[in-house]
Protein backbone atom coordinates (compact mmCIF):
# COMPACT_ATOMS: atom_id res chain seq x y z
CA UNK A 1 0.00 0.00 0.00
CA UNK A 2 2.83 2.41 0.87
CA UNK A 3 4.32 1.85 -2.59
CA UNK A 4 1.07 2.74 -4.37
CA UNK A 5 0.95 6.34 -3.10
CA UNK A 6 4.28 7.45 -4.69
CA UNK A 7 3.37 5.55 -7.84
CA UNK A 8 0.01 7.37 -8.01
CA UNK A 9 1.64 10.76 -7.45
CA UNK A 10 4.27 10.06 -10.11
CA UNK A 11 1.58 9.15 -12.62
CA UNK A 12 -0.28 12.41 -11.93
CA UNK A 13 2.83 14.46 -12.54
CA UNK A 14 3.05 13.18 -16.13
CA UNK A 15 -0.20 14.75 -17.31
CA UNK A 16 0.05 17.23 -20.13
CA UNK A 17 -1.66 20.23 -18.51
CA UNK A 18 -1.70 22.59 -21.55
CA UNK A 19 -3.28 19.86 -23.68
CA UNK A 20 -5.92 19.20 -21.03
CA UNK A 21 -6.71 22.91 -20.72
CA UNK A 22 -7.05 23.23 -24.50
CA UNK A 23 -9.40 20.25 -24.60
CA UNK A 24 -11.50 21.67 -21.78
CA UNK A 25 -11.71 25.07 -23.48
CA UNK A 26 -12.72 23.44 -26.76
CA UNK A 27 -15.40 21.38 -25.04
CA UNK A 28 -16.71 24.43 -23.20
CA UNK A 29 -16.87 26.45 -26.41
CA UNK A 30 -18.69 23.71 -28.32
CA UNK A 31 -21.25 23.35 -25.54
CA UNK A 32 -21.73 27.11 -25.29
CA UNK A 33 -22.83 27.43 -28.94
CA UNK A 34 -26.61 27.01 -29.08
CA UNK A 35 -28.09 24.54 -31.53
CA UNK A 36 -29.35 26.26 -34.65
CA UNK A 37 -33.02 25.81 -35.51
CA UNK A 38 -33.87 23.71 -38.55
CA UNK A 39 -33.74 25.34 -41.95
CA UNK A 40 -37.03 26.63 -43.34
CA UNK A 41 -38.60 24.22 -45.83
CA UNK A 42 -38.16 26.78 -48.60
CA UNK A 43 -34.39 26.57 -48.23
CA UNK A 44 -34.38 22.90 -49.20
CA UNK A 45 -36.30 23.31 -52.46
CA UNK A 46 -34.68 22.93 -55.85
CA UNK A 47 -35.68 24.96 -58.89
CA UNK A 48 -36.37 23.47 -62.29
CA UNK A 49 -36.62 25.43 -65.49
CA UNK A 50 -39.71 23.70 -66.86
CA UNK A 51 -38.25 23.61 -70.36
CA UNK A 52 -39.84 20.91 -72.47
CA UNK A 53 -38.74 19.35 -75.71
CA UNK A 54 -40.16 21.34 -78.56
CA UNK A 55 -40.19 24.71 -76.73
CA UNK A 56 -39.00 27.57 -78.86
CA UNK A 57 -35.54 28.80 -77.93
CA UNK A 58 -36.73 32.23 -76.80
CA UNK A 59 -39.35 30.63 -74.52
CA UNK A 60 -36.78 28.16 -73.18
CA UNK A 61 -34.41 31.02 -72.40
CA UNK A 62 -37.15 32.93 -70.55
CA UNK A 63 -38.10 29.82 -68.53
CA UNK A 64 -34.48 29.14 -67.59
CA UNK A 65 -33.91 32.76 -66.61
CA UNK A 66 -37.07 32.77 -64.48
CA UNK A 67 -36.01 29.56 -62.69
CA UNK A 68 -32.55 30.98 -62.03
CA UNK A 69 -34.04 34.21 -60.68
CA UNK A 70 -36.30 32.24 -58.30
CA UNK A 71 -33.40 30.13 -57.08
CA UNK A 72 -31.15 33.15 -56.53
CA UNK A 73 -33.91 34.87 -54.54
CA UNK A 74 -34.35 31.71 -52.43
CA UNK A 75 -30.60 31.53 -51.79
CA UNK A 76 -30.58 35.18 -50.69
CA UNK A 77 -33.57 34.65 -48.36
CA UNK A 78 -31.96 31.59 -46.79
CA UNK A 79 -28.60 33.33 -46.35
CA UNK A 80 -30.30 36.33 -44.75
CA UNK A 81 -32.26 34.02 -42.44
CA UNK A 82 -29.07 32.21 -41.41
CA UNK A 83 -27.20 35.46 -40.75
CA UNK A 84 -30.13 36.67 -38.61
CA UNK A 85 -30.19 33.47 -36.55
CA UNK A 86 -26.43 33.38 -36.17
CA UNK A 87 -26.13 37.05 -35.23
Amino acid sequence: MALLIPLFCAACAQTDLPRLEAAAASLGTSQAIPALPPLPADCRKHARSGIKEGDRLDVALLKADDALTRQNARTTRCADWYEGVRG
